[in-house]
C-alpha cells in the first residue's frame, strides 16, 4: 500500500502511504537521487531507478520492501545510461536509449550489477533508439520498442543469451509516422502505448 514516485524535476523520490489518504502521510528523499526518468518495483520489493542523475544513469537499486518509507541503497549500475528497464528474478532487462541497445544485467548481487553473458548480452534494435523492452511471462522473449516515427515493436529470442537473435517486427500503421513508446507483456498480449496514433 506505497506508492513511489520519480519524476525529472529535481524533487528526488516521493512515498506515499497510501493506506492513509488524509494527504499527509508521504516523504520525499533526495538523498540517493534528485531526478530520475523512471522506476520499476520488482517481486522482491527492490526498486530499480532508471536515468537517475547519479553517475551515467544507469540504475540505482532500493530495498523499499523492509521498510518502505526509509529506502535502503543497495548499489548502483553506472555503466552508461538507461532510459526505462525491467526486472524478472535477478535478471535486469535495460534500454539505452541513445545508444540503441537493450542489455541483459546481472542483478543477483545488489551491490555490484554486472553485463550477463561476460559483458555480451546486449542487442541493438532496429531503429537504435531503445526507449523500452519487456521480457515475456516464459523468460524467452524480449519486446522492444524505438521511440522514433515508423519504428517497430520488436520481439527477440533471449532464451540463449549466447545467441540472442531477432524473431519478428510489427507496425500498428505501416508506412506512417507513428511512434512505439511503451510495451508491456500481459499474458498471451503485449499492452502498447504509441504516439499519433
Amino acid at each position: 500500500h506505497y506508492a513511489f514516485i520519480t519524476n525529472e524535476s529535481n524533487q528526488g523520490l516521493l512515498i506515499v502511504d497510501l493506506s492513509d489518504l488524509s494527504g499527509s502521510s508521504y516523504v520525499y528523499t533526495d538523498s540517493l537521487f534528485t531526478s530520475a526518468h523512471n522506476i520499476y518495483i520488482d517481486e522482491n520489493g527492490y526498486a530499480y531507478i532508471f536515468g537517475a542523475d547519479v553517475g551515467n544513469g544507469g540504475c540505482v537499486i532500493l530495498d523499499v520492501h523492509t521498510d518502505p518509507m526509509n529506502p535502503v541503497h543497495m548499489g548502483t549500475f553506472s555503466d552508461f545510461y538507461f532510459h526505462d528497464g525491467m526486472v524478472r528474478g535477478d535478471t535486469l532487462w535495460g534500454s539505452t536509449v541513445y545508444a540503441g541497445n537493450f542489455y541483459a544485467i546481472d542483478v543477483s548481487d545488489k551491490s555490484s550489477p554486472v553485463i550477463m553473458n561476460n559483458g555480451q548480452a546486449f542487442q541493438s534494435t532496429p531503429h537504435n533508439f531503445t526507449h523500452n523492452c519487456w521480457i515475456s511471462d516464459d523468460g524467452n522473449t524480449l519486446f522492444t520498442t524505438d521511440e522514433v516515427g515508423g519504428a517497430y515493436l520488436t520481439s527477440y529470442d533471449v532464451s540463449d543469451l549466447d545467441n540472442i537473435y531477432e524473431l519478428d517486427r510489427i507496425q500498428s500503421n505501416p508506412g506512417t509516422e507513428v511512434i512505439p513508446h511503451n510495451t508491456h507483456v500481459l499474458g498471451n498480449y503485449l499492452v502498447t502505448s504509441y504516439y499519433r496514433d
